[in-house]
């Protein structure tokens, strides 16, 4: 009679380690998911940034550039001015729509990731992790 009360007890001690088992793994890989989840997160934030700035160096270019092709047809200074203006208030514009649609669609689960809410605070998280970007940019991207 005694074997027949062990057997079910073996049983149930397996079903205990194996679901004991899987929910440890489940636990586990539920935390190495949420860990790679940040760090994509992190790094889509930089490399946007990266782009963000990258663009703002050829708005610039581009501003000299008609700059000076503007002095050289010899504009009025009205138009250099009106140029000028109408620039400044597009790259600000640029700016502000870049950073807001990037905090904009952030979820709700993954609004505390983010370290800026601006264009100032953008650039000084791109700073502080500069040599994160570097790493990317000096990386060899020619893979066969």
């Amino acid at each position: 009679m005694v074997i027949f009360l062990e057997e079910p007890l073996n049983w149930l001690l397996y079903i205990l380690v194996f679901l004991f088992g899987y929910i440890t793994c489940k636990t586990f890989y539920f935390l190495s998911a949420t860990r790679t989840s940040i760090n994509v997160m992190r790094i889509a934030q930089l490399i946007s940034l990266l782009i963000f700035s990258k663009s703002l160096e050829h708005f610039a270019y581009a501003k000299n550039t008609r700059l000076h092709i503007m002095k050289q047809n010899d504009e009025s200074d009205h138009n250099i001015n009106a140029f000028i203006k109408t620039f400044d208030q597009e790259v600000d514009a640029f700016k502000f729509k870049g950073i807001k649609a990037i905090v904009n669609y952030h979820s709700s689960h993954f609004k505390d990731l983010l370290e800026f809410d601006d264009w100032k605070t953008a650039m000084k998280y791109l700073d502080d992790n500069k040599e994160i970007v570097f790493k990317f940019l000096l990386e060899d991207h020619n893979d066969n």
